[in-house]
């Protein structure tokens, strides 16, 4: 019986592994960045803008067709608000806010400073990234943002920093490994 919970453990254990390493960079996204005046309004427009973003034929290694996560069009806001890109990029679960494209992080992910819960209407607990067209009022949040000019040169640069948020997320994808890692050690003696 113990030896059951174990590898039951070690299951959810790698579930979360590949869970929290799924948030990485993806090189591959910075050459499909580019600002747009709006994003699609439904799941018609979308299908449309993906359609001409052709996300299917650009190549990359950040996201195999056998994946969760797919290489798919995204229209979304950036980190500081103040634009709508559309990218090609990985998706994934969104949990309560906005979603971005970091462009210096080359990721798309919450935007812990839009908290899409609290708009009108309001976002889902969690939602898939290519679907955030669905919430409008994260695209009502740049008409409130001063645009601040970047260059192509910018995107391609290496990320050697985290880019933590003053709303106590810091490290929060590598806490949950750590957490659980914890738990398993615990466990296990």
């Amino acid at each position: 019986m113990e030896e059951k919970s174990r590898i039951t453990l070690l299951l959810s254990f790698m579930c979360i592994c590949s869970e929290v390493s799924s948030f990485s960079s993806c090189e591959g996204s910075a050459d499909t960045v580019r600002t747009v005046e709006r994003c699609p309004t439904d799941s018609k427009s979308w299908e449309m803008a993906a359609k001409n973003m052709n996300c299917d034929a650009i190549k990359q290694n950040c996201s195999q067709s056998s994946s969760r996560r797919l290489f798919q069009y995204h229209c979304v806001i950036n980190a500081w608000m103040n634009v709508t890109l559309e990218v090609c990029a990985p998706n994934r679960t969104i949990f309560g806010y906005c979603t971005e494209y970091n462009i210096m992080g080359r990721v798309i992910q919450e935007n812990y400073h839009a908290n899409c819960r609290n708009l009108n209407p309001p976002c889902p607990s969690f939602y898939n990234s290519a679907k955030a067209y669905k919430y409008q009022s994260c695209y009502q949040l740049t008409k409130n943002h001063q645009i601040i000019e970047y260059i192509a040169e910018d995107i391609k640069k290496p990320v050697i920093h985290v880019i933590s948020t003053s709303d106590g997320y810091d490290g929060i994808r590598g806490n949950i490994a750590v957490i659980f890692l914890s738990i398993l050690h615990a466990y296990v003696l």
